[in-house]
Parts: structure tokens; C-alpha cells; sequence
């Protein structure tokens, strides 16, 4: 007992030696690696904005292009200049052109709410959708100089009072370079911006805000934070001025900071994201390593000792197996699969029991199957219900003076006994086979003449000289005169086909089949059980008939040729034979 008690803290004590340092190693290089994941998670956050607000920023410099080249159409200098001179149809005929310049300008991005041109000269404006009067507006003085200073300032936005809508609006301006008797403006939709903005959310309790230097905010914060961000709005805006990403605490929580322009809208746009949330993954990932490492040193403890208690009991049962085996027991086998660990070494040791069994099977059943075919056959020459009549019937032709049948039928005679008297051979050709079982079909021919008729097919040249066991086909035929056309007492058949495929030109098939009244179907089902069994052994089974050459036709082949039997066509059993050159 203390051996084993000692060999056990041994191999305890040395996991441990190896475990403490890839534990120590493994910590540091995780904790390595969560500060590189971190910033790689904040770079690509950072890129990831800047790619947002790009496509923002691109799309208002693309309004801006679609507003110059709106703005320097020549058919608006025309209306400017020669308004007053239009007719009634030019008029209307100009305006519906002009309408639909600006509903291209506005359908262009869904950023733009309205799209508004403004004729100072002649105090009127046309616009998309937006205000009380519909598409015209008649401009007040004091409404065209507010829409002039907008086109003289240097800004490129507008967060102001609509004189026309009376409410705040965002808008861009642009005029022609040469005139200022007309210029072109948009509206920007808060709530398409605000939508646009608000895509690129993706932390839990994160925020983000955007503010104009004309005051124009937009913002999603959670209320946690949304009173602290406004109240040091100059503060965060001043600091991102020389940090684009900073940490500051806001509500009691700190924040990630990412900071970006938008120079379109004179504004600069602040992303805030909780660290508890987006470095969640990462802060909780040394305190799992930790447990995880526990967890695997227990378990490890505890698979050592169990390790150590069970692994006697498959190891004994091995050897009592082996022991077996060599006592001459080839049938034994292991059956524990309880055993997950052993498992796989008791199914080699099954596996090569079971292919022992086989090789010995193989090597003497084939024999004995042999002899007990041979003997049946040899038991069939004192049996008078073929050789007796086969002599009776000769008797009459010589009585009758058929000499020349009497001849014919003594020559198949002996053609016929001189080949089951051969016991040197345990293979033949097909074509031997197949020329006795002709013989012994042309005697029982003679035999039963006007009562049963025997058809042969040529036998396929190709399929001639293969090796097949001795006494495969005589018996089938024999079969169907005693068993299937037994009862028949006239216009009986038995034919004997071959069927081989274009496709598979290396199979053949051998079909013997008669036209029987007394196959049942139970009788079929209890005949092709028997088959299949005997196909896998000849244990406890009486192997005598088509049992006898199944199971010959396996042993043979390697289990590659056997014998199936389904009903025939003509009404009675069909026997087929598969082989394969």
C-alpha cells in the first residue's frame, strides 16, 4: 500500500512542478495579450468612426458640388435676369425646370430635408416641401437680407430662425461668384443626421453627441451622463482639440472619448463609450483564466487518482482474455464499453480474434463444406430416386433397340459419375461446372420427358475458364426437379440464364428458375433467413442443399460471390448466383 501511496504523490507532485510555471507563464503572456487585444479594440474603434464620419463628411461635400453646379446653371441666370420679361408660359415653363433642379438636388441624399432657391432681385423663392405656402414664397425685405448674409458669410453652415418657417433650421449656402441677385440653399434633416449618427452604436450605455459652432446640437445619451456632458460640453470640446481619443469620467463611470471634424457642418462629433462595456471581455478574462486554471488543476488531481484506481481492472481483463486465447478460445471478446479510455485497445484485441476465427474458418470449413457435398452426391448414387431410375430407364431403351440413345445415355452416365468421383478437385471452371450440370439436366431431361422441359443459355465466353467451387450449379437444378417441380405433372420448366451488364462487365449472374405451384411466400422468407445466416457461419446450422453452397460460394470468395432466391417470374423459385471475374 505505501508503494502505491508513494507513487501517486510522485506523479502529483510532479504535474504540479510543470503545472505551476505554464500557469505563472501562462498569466503573464494572457495579461500581455489583453493590453495589445485592448488596443487593438480601441484602434479599431477609432478606425471605424473615422470611416463613419468620412462617408458623413463625404456626402455633405457631395451636396456641396451638386449645389455649385445647381447654382451656375444657365437657365437660373436667365430667370434672374429676364423674369420680368417671361410670358405667363415661359413663366411656368421655367418654374416646373426649376422645381425639377431642386428635387434632384434633394432626392440625392436623404441628409437633405428641402432643397430652397432664392431670386433677391425679384423678392420671390421656390423650394421642394417645408413650408406653409407650398413650392413659392414672396420674400420680405427683411427675409432677403437675412438669406444674403448667409451667402456673404464665411461659414459654410447655418444654425438659425427661418424668417419663412419661423423655426431653427441647418442650413447650407452657396451663390454664384459673379451675382448675387440669387443663391441656392438646403435644409439638413436633424432626424436623418441623428439616425446616420446613431447607426454607429454598438456598446452597451454608450453616447454620442455633435455640436456647431452656431449651437446646433444633436446628441443620444444616456441620463446617467447627459447632464455632466452639456455642463462641460467647452470642456471635452477643448480637450479633444489636442486628444482625438482621451478618457474622462463622466456620471460617476468612465468613458472612452473618440473625437472627429465634421467641416461641413462647421461641428465636431464625440463618441462615448463606457470602459466597463468595452472592455468587458477583456477585464473579466484573467479572473476566467484564473478559475479556469483551478478548475483544471482539480481536475487533473482527481483524473490521477481515479486514473490510478480503475486502470488494474481493464488491464486484468486483457490478460484473462489473452489467456484465453491461448488455451484455443477464438470466440472470446471483450464487451466493456463502459470503458471509454480502453475501449478502442478491447476492440483491436475483439478484431483480432474475430479475423483469426475467420482465417481458421476459411481454412478448414471450406474442406469440410467440400466433403459433405461430395458425400451427398456419392450418397446419391444408391439412391434410387436417380440412380435406380436412370438404369431402369436405360433398361427400356435397350429393351426398345434405341441403341443409339441407349448410347447417349450411357456416355451421360458416365460423365456424370466420373466427375463427382474426382476427389482431387476442389475447383473447377465454369464451363466444367456448367458442362455437368448440362449432363445431368440431359439425363433427368430423358427421365421427365413431356413432363418438364430444360432450357440452357450459352454460357458468356468470357466468364468460361473462372474458378468456381466444384458442385455449385448441378444441385440448384437438382433442387428445382425435387423440390419445386416435384408435384408438376405437366408443362414444367426450368431454365437456366445468364445475365451480365455493359456497365459491369466483370459480373456475372447465374439464374436457374422453374415455374413450382408450392413455393409459399413464408416459405421464400424462411429460405433467404437461413441464407443470410449462413452467409456469416455455419454454427448450429444443418448445412445440406443451397445452405451447403452458400456458404461454400463465401468461404471461397472471400464473401465476395453468394446465392440469392427471390420468386420467379414463371411463378417458382429463381435461384441466382452472383460472381465476379
Amino acid at each position: 500500500m505505501k508503494p502505491q501511496n508513494s507513487l501517486l504523490t510522485k506523479v502529483i507532485l510532479l504535474f504540479i512542478s510543470i503545472f505551476i510555471p505554464l500557469a505563472i507563464v501562462g498569466i503573464i503572456s494572457i495579461n500581455l495579450s489583453n493590453q495589445k487585444l485592448k488596443n487593438q479594440v480601441l484602434t479599431s474603434i477609432d478606425s471605424n468612426n473615422e470611416n463613419y464620419i468620412s462617408q458623413l463628411n463625404t456626402s455633405l461635400d457631395n451636396i456641396y458640388i451638386n449645389m455649385y453646379n445647381l447654382i451656375n446653371q444657365s437657365n437660373f441666370r436667365n430667370f434672374s435676369h429676364t423674369y420680368n420679361d417671361f410670358s405667363p408660359y415661359d413663366k411656368r415653363t421655367q418654374v416646373n425646370l426649376i422645381q425639377e433642379q431642386l428635387t434632384g438636388l434633394q432626392i440625392a441624399t436623404p441628409l437633405i430635408d428641402s432643397a430652397h432657391i432664392y431670386f433677391f432681385n425679384h423678392a420671390i423663392s421656390f423650394h421642394t416641401r417645408g413650408y406653409t405656402f407650398g413650392t413659392y414664397n414672396h420674400l420680405d425685405s427683411n427675409s432677403i437680407r437675412t438669406f444674403k448674409q448667409m451667402t456673404q458669410g464665411k461659414q459654410l453652415s447655418y444654425y438659425y430662425e427661418n424668417p419663412i418657417s419661423e423655426s431653427l433650421s441647418l442650413d447650407l449656402f452657396i451663390a454664384p461668384e459673379v451675382s448675387e441677385d440669387y443663391a441656392v440653399g438646403v435644409t439638413i434633416s436633424p432626424y436623418e443626421l441623428k439616425k446616420y449618427l446613431k447607426k454607429n452604436s454598438a456598446y452597451k450605455n454608450e453616447g454620442h453627441f455633435l455640436f456647431s459652432d452656431s449651437a446646433f446640437r444633436i446628441d443620444n445619451l444616456p441620463e446617467s451622463i447627459e447632464a455632466d456632458v452639456v455642463s462641460r460640453k467647452d470642456e471635452l470640446i477643448q480637450k479633444s482639440s489636442t486628444d482625438s481619443l482621451f478618457k474622462v469620467k463622466l456620471g460617476g463611470s468612465n468613458y472612452y472619448v473618440f473625437s472627429y471634424k465634421i467641416p461641413s457642418l462647421s461641428a465636431k462629433y464625440m463618441r462615448l463609450i463606457p470602459t466597463s462595456s468595452l472592455l468587458q471581455n477583456i477585464n473579466t478574462g484573467p479572473t476566467i483564466v484564473l478559475i479556469f486554471f483551478l478548475f483544471v488543476f482539480v481536475a487533473c488531481i482527481l483524473f490521477f487518482i481515479g486514473a490510478y484506481r480503475l486502470i488494474h481492472k481493464p488491464l486484468y481483463q486483457l490478460t484473462t482474455a489473452f489467456e484465453e486465447l491461448e488455451e484455443g478460445n477464438f470466440s472470446v471478446s471483450i464487451n466493456d464499453r463502459k470503458n471509454a479510455d480502453f475501449f478502442y485497445l478491447f476492440q483491436a484485441f475483439n478484431n483480432m480474434t474475430s479475423k483469426l476465427n475467420l482465417l481458421i474458418e476459411q481454412d478448414y470449413q471450406q474442406q469440410i463444406l467440400l466433403q459433405k457435398a461430395e458425400l451427398k452426391q456419392l450418397q446419391a448414387q444408391i439412391n434410387p430416386h436417380f440412380l435406380y431410375n436412370s438404369f431402369f430407364m436405360l433398361q427400356r431403351m435397350i429393351k426398345m433397340d434405341l441403341s443409339e440413345e441407349s448410347q447417349e445415355m450411357t456416355s451421360a452416365l458416365g460423365a456424370y459419375f466420373r466427375y463427382l468421383t474426382r476427389n482431387s478437385m476442389d475447383n473447377v471452371t465454369l464451363e466444367t461446372e456448367y458442362e455437368h450440370a448440362k449432363t445431368y439436366s440431359y439425363i433427368q431431361g430423358l427421365r421427365f420427358a413431356g413432363r418438364i422441359q430444360i432450357t440452357f443459355e450459352e454460357l458468356p465466353s468470357s466468364f468460361k475458364y473462372l474458378d468456381v467451387p466444384k458442385l455449385i450449379l448441378q444441385p440448384l437444378i437438382e433442387n428445382a426437379f425435387d423440390y419445386g417441380l416435384d408435384n408438376k405433372m405437366e408443362n414444367g420448366q426450368i431454365k437456366v440464364r445468364f445475365f451480365c451488364s455493359s456497365t459491369e462487365p466483370n459480373k456475372l449472374t447465374i439464374i436457374v428458375e422453374d415455374n413450382g405451384d408450392d413455393l409459399t411466400d413464408d416459405l421464400l422468407q424462411d429460405l433467404n433467413d437461413k441464407l443470410k445466416r449462413t452467409k456469416k457461419t455455419s454454427d448450429n446450422i444443418e448445412m445440406t442443399g443451397l445452405l451447403n453452397i452458400q456458404r461454400r460460394l463465401a468461404i471461397f470468395s472471400n464473401y465476395n460471390y453468394s446465392l440469392n432466391l427471390s420468386r420467379s417470374n414463371m411463378g417458382g423459385l429463381r435461384i441466382s448466383i452472383h460472381l465476379i471475374k
